[in-house]
């Protein structure tokens, strides 16, 4: 019996290092791996590539959704070693996050064993990742553009120095990085109980801003002679005034019913960035947005050289904005409270 379990544990160790897909895809005589090649498509290494027809309707290809699933009977060794160096498998994924470039593999090795033993398929959002356990989910986020997806890691890969994932083809399309052959992402593991708890708290956000009629600015208020509140003007109409909201996107204040309530609901904010540049504080608006969140603010101070501020709110209350600074610095995003 002792000999049948030495002959399993061999043939899991020979999925992962000689049937692994994202191997590196081939060696010279030196044994380095071979450098991306250059193409229309965006580096990929050599003989490898995107599909023969690239026509593809990625609207039509979902996200992996996380299940519960046990562990892989293969490619979750306590270790093993690739290209002379030794990789640790995690032993859980929870709370896993990590920055890095991400790759991507894509023809070459459609239809190959992956470390799972699952074959390749380069039409499913799949990727391959050295130390994740063997099926993981995971969030990758691409932080030249913010945008997002969830892929299966049922794979071992990449092991070219710099590379932390390498995504099936149509993951790597939906990311923009076939266009790049590589890009710098963030990812994050992603279980069931996670997503639902991402998903009621964007209910519930989306409820409460729909429940919650616009208010015009304070400087407005000021300026307006006392009344029943009404909607904000177009931001084109304070294009001269300091502290002027740029592009706002989802964004709703409570109607104040007291004075009380004035000076709470419509102060509590949280501030990701300040820039100088207004292109970077649009690319963190942007990625604010990609990544769920709402009533996203890039608000220019005055004076002779403006900043640009990112901001999310107002909140109803302190533990509202608590909550929401906890959620962004899990999603790896800079919060610090600010007052108005």
């Amino acid at each position: 019996m002792s000999s049948m379990r030495r002959t399993l544990a061999l043939a899991g160790l020979t999925l992962i290092v000689a049937g692994c897909a994202s191997q590196p895809r081939s060696t010279s005589s030196s044994g380095s791996a071979p450098s991306p090649q250059a193409s229309k498509g965006g580096g990929y290494y050599q003989n490898d590539g995107p599909p023969d027809d690239e026509n593809i309707d990625l609207a039509s290809i979902p996200d992996a959704i996380p299940r519960d699933e046990p562990y892989s009977r293969y490619g979750n060794p306590a270790s093993y070693e690739a290209l002379g160096k030794t990789y640790y498998v995690l032993p859980s994924a929870a709370g896993f996050t990590q920055t890095g470039r991400a790759s991507w593999y894509g023809k070459q090795f459609h239809g190959r064993r992956t470390s799972s033993g699952e074959p390749y398929n380069m039409f499913k959002m799949t990727a391959a990742h050295k130390r994740l356990p063997i099926p993981s989910y995971v969030r990758v986020t691409n932080l030249d553009t913010g945008k997002q997806v969830i892929v299966r890691v049922n794979d071992r890969g990449p092991f070219h120095d710099g590379r932390i994932i390498d995504l099936s083809y149509v993951a790597a399309r939906r990311l923009d990085v076939v266009a790049h052959g590589s890009v710098p992402v963030r990812i994050e593991t992603v279980t069931p109980a996670s997503l639902k708890a991402e998903q009621r708290a964007a209910g519930r956000t989306t409820q409460s801003a729909a429940a919650k009629p616009p208010l015009r600015r304070e400087t407005q208020r000021a300026a307006s002679p006392p009344g029943p509140a009404s909607p904000a003007a177009p931001a084109a109409s304070t294009a001269n005034s300091p502290g002027r909201a740029i592009k706002v996107a989802n964004r709703t204040h409570s109607a104040p019913t007291s004075a009380a309530a004035t000076s709470a609901e419509g102060t509590l904010y949280l501030q990701t960035g300040a820039f100088g540049n207004p292109t970077n504080a649009q690319r963190l608006h942007r990625r604010l947005q990609n990544a769920g969140f709402q009533r996203v603010n890039v608000v220019e101070s005055g004076g002779a050289t403006p900043i640009y501020r990112v901001q999310l709110g107002p909140y109803p209350n302190e533990r509202s904005r608590a909550l929401n600074r906890q959620i962004l610095r899990e999603q790896g995003f800079s919060a610090q409270e600010v007052d108005r």
